[in-house]
């Protein structure tokens, strides 16, 4: 009995010890290489560019680490893909195109940003402002009447989300589904 639960209890701890490294690698680099700030290049673009931020994603391309952003201009209709290069900034790749179905939420979010007189790196910031980790993902959305912004925060126990309401500038109960 004792063997068996013995073995039982080594096999659940190298799980767990699994899953608490699982995000580990890719805390870890971030941590530990040179990269600017997300935050900062947002900045950047929402001084270079007319339109709001919609959503911020990272990717890891031929080993080197890169920001993606979405720009809406709600004014023009028009949306615009950047690509940044995290270590030192340099933009990438940069595409123009016109709104589709697929963005209405970004764009109404957008919309509301833009008459609130916010910034999606003012509204990141607010947002994560008691909270430690690494922005891996961000993107605005409207549901249900409600204008937020969706966060993925990595830290050294794993990634986790966020909520936060544009409208009234306070963190939003996620909803978990089983």
């Amino acid at each position: 009995m004792r063997l068996w639960l013995l073995g039982l209890m080594w096999v659940s701890g190298m799980w767990v010890a699994g899953i608490a490294s699982a995000a580990s690698p890719s805390y870890f680099m971030l941590q530990q290489r040179a990269y600017l700030s997300p935050h900062s290049v947002m900045q950047q673009i929402e001084k270079e560019f007319s339109g709001v931020i919609a959503e911020f994603d990272m990717d890891m391309q031929e080993g080197v680490l890169i920001y993606q952003f979405e720009l809406i201009n709600p004014l023009a209709n028009a949306i615009t893909r950047f690509e940044y290069r995290a270590s030192d900034g340099k933009l990438l790749k940069q595409k123009a195109a016109k709104v589709t179905a697929n963005d209405k939420g970004g764009l109404e979010a957008a919309r509301l940003i833009s008459l609130k007189h916010q910034t999606f790196s003012g509204l990141i910031a607010l947002a994560t402002q008691n909270h430690q980790g690494f922005l891996t993902d961000a993107k605005l959305d409207h549901d249900l009447g409600i204008g937020y912004l969706e966060l993925k925060l990595l830290n050294d126990t794993g990634q986790y989300k966020l909520a936060f309401d544009i409208d009234n500038l306070q963190p939003l109960p996620l909803l978990k589904w089983d």
